[in-house]
């Protein structure tokens, strides 16, 4: 073969290899912008989640300051409580010393009248001021199954619906439903 039949072919191959080319790029682009479109949610997802967890630390924090001014009031309530005790013993202590003993039992029923009184009369003015709040012990049950905390979740996931479904009719997020679904999954395995 000549040279220039050579040629000929190897620029035929080129413009034919170019004509190629852009339907490969145009096929390519779709899949490229599904790629970014789940870069995006992603990225909104995380921000949400930040922002929820930002959330719950501000709570969290609320509640143990709340917590330690509670602990604060209950400690001087305590301590106050301690002094009348000591002082109502030390006055018995006197007393005792000074009543005849067939009297002792009527005193010390008296004592005890007295500092029921006065704790009945410590409460009320507490509670006649701001009352601070009571927290609550809950006693130690043993370990709920995440089953029985979103029993309605489960239940919705049995009848065969949807993460997005069940997300809108329990109004939990689609990314919380999965993780539930998956951690129910582990507890079971």
């Amino acid at each position: 073969m000549s040279p220039w039949v050579i040629i000929v072919i190897l620029g035929a191959c080129a413009i034919a290899y170019a004509f190629i080319m852009p339907k490969k790029n145009k096929a390519q682009e779709p899949g490229h912008q599904l790629v970014q479109e789940m870069e995006s949610t992603l990225e909104h997802y995380m921000a949400e989640i930040e922002s929820d967890n930002e959330a719950l630390i501000q709570r969290v924090a609320e509640m143990k300051g709340e917590a330690a001014a509670a602990d604060q009031r209950m400690q001087i309530q305590l301590e106050e409580l301690q002094q009348r005790l000591n002082e109502l013993e030390k006055n018995k202590a006197a007393e005792t010393n000074r009543v005849p003993p067939a009297s002792v039992d009527h005193l010390n029923g008296l004592q005890a009248q007295a500092l029921v009184d006065s704790v009945r009369e410590d409460a009320s003015k507490q509670g006649s001021e701001s009352e601070p709040p009571q927290l609550e012990q809950e006693p130690v049950n043993e370990r709920e199954s995440i089953k029985d905390r979103y029993s309605e979740l489960f239940h919705l996931y049995n009848e065969g619906r949807s993460v997005d479904a069940i997300a809108k009719q329990t109004g939990i997020q689609r990314g919380e439903v999965q993780l539930i679904l998956q951690l129910a999954e582990r507890e079971e395995g």
